[in-house]
């Protein structure tokens, strides 16, 4: 399972729970396009990296 996490435009931070990349991939820019800011992704292996560095990085495993 992978984690969205961000900071909402009042400065809660949330955590949301998505099933493939590509669900991760939509939270991320869901949530960007919200005003979240310090958004992150933890894959299922538990690697942590920035929400638009994971955006960059989706995709680029597939042919």
């Amino acid at each position: 399972m992978y984690k969205v996490t961000g900071t909402d435009p009042t400065g809660r931070a949330l955590t949301f729970a998505c099933g493939t990349d590509l669900q991760a991939l939509d939270k991320v820019r869901e949530l960007m396009g919200r005003g979240f800011r310090d958004i992150s992704v933890s894959d299922p292996k538990g690697k942590k990296i920035s929400g638009t560095a994971f955006e960059h990085s989706v995709g680029l495993d597939y042919d």
